[in-house]
């Protein structure tokens, strides 16, 4: 057991009545941008922790659980993306992700150019290069402004957002009447992903919050979720569908998929943990298939 002392301390707080504790190693970088505190930390058990506002992000041990989570079902249960955007940058870790199939193309889309800078400078290890790569072209502009003015359509939509305070700008990214505005910019067989909040019993209003506004508006939609060590809760997606949508497909053949499709290392996803993300506890399957 390491009985080391601490002289200073990150208190993340989860809910109301409930704080996330972690030893500081050191404060690397600390940065006001126009719309956010922005944040890197060192912590023994998780190494480099990108925290903004308060709130822990993501961490160099355990990001990628997060990212491949976010991205990889909702690419592979697409039969052909081509055209992605992605609203929020963030680390540009999302960006990683997608750029491991060789046929995307991605509008992505963030309100901070600070963020951006500041990932580009600092996330080397998040996003291994990401912004560089020609088949993405950067927008710095609030999401639901771009979405009005864009005459693209796209095949996935990727939501990285922040949390859905009612006092952030966030927040009507993740309401009816912005899905409407995002669904007019999808193609018929399109999909929509989003982060979908904790889904740790007794917290989990803000999942069940978004899922409710996903289906005024798409007629397939899934929840799915698994841990992440870093927020010390099960974490929740939503996956949303124009068409009749079936995430329940075989090992074998989300297997046969990432070896044909993805050019690159997963060290989380596969068949079998995609199906673990899909099948839920009672309590979380609502509407979906028993």
């Amino acid at each position: 057991m390491n009985n080391k002392l601490f002289s200073q301390w990150f208190v993340d707080r989860a809910a109301a009545d409930q704080f996330h504790c972690f030893g500081v190693h050191q404060v690397l970088v600390d940065h006001q941008s126009s719309f956010q505190r922005i944040q890197i930390i060192e912590v023994e058990s998780l190494g480099k922790c990108l925290i903004i506002d308060g709130k822990i992000q993501s961490t160099e041990k355990d990001e990628f659980i997060y990212h491949e989570a976010l991205i990889h079902p909702a690419v592979l249960l697409h039969p052909n993306p081509e055209k992605v955007l992605l609203l929020g940058i963030g680390e540009g870790a999302t960006i990683r992700e997608l750029l491991k199939y060789e046929n995307l193309t991605i509008a992505a889309v963030d309100i901070d150019s600070e963020m951006i800078e500041f990932s580009r400078i600092y996330l080397q290890a998040w996003h291994d290069g990401a912004f560089e790569d020609p088949r993405v072209k950067m927008f710095v502009e609030d999401g639901w402004d771009f979405i009005q003015k864009t005459e693209e359509k796209f095949d996935l939509i990727v939501m990285d957002l922040p949390e859905p305070y009612p006092d952030s700008p966030a927040y009507r990214l993740y309401t009816p009447e912005f899905y409407r505005l995002a669904v007019d910019k999808m193609n018929p067989n399109a999909l929509l992903v989003t982060q979908g909040e904790t889904t740790k019993p007794g917290q989990e209003e803000y999942h069940f919050w978004i899922k409710k506004n996903l289906q005024e508006v798409f007629p397939s939609v899934y929840t799915y979720q698994t841990y992440i060590p870093s927020y010390d809760s099960s974490w929740g997606f939503l996956l949303a569908g124009r068409q009749p949508l079936n995430p329940f497909v075989s090992v074998e053949e989300i297997d046969k998929k990432i070896k044909e499709k993805v050019k690159g290392p997963l060290k989380f996803y596969d068949g079998q943990t995609h199906l673990s993300m899909f099948y839920l506890p009672r309590h979380l399957r609502n509407d979906q298939p028993e």
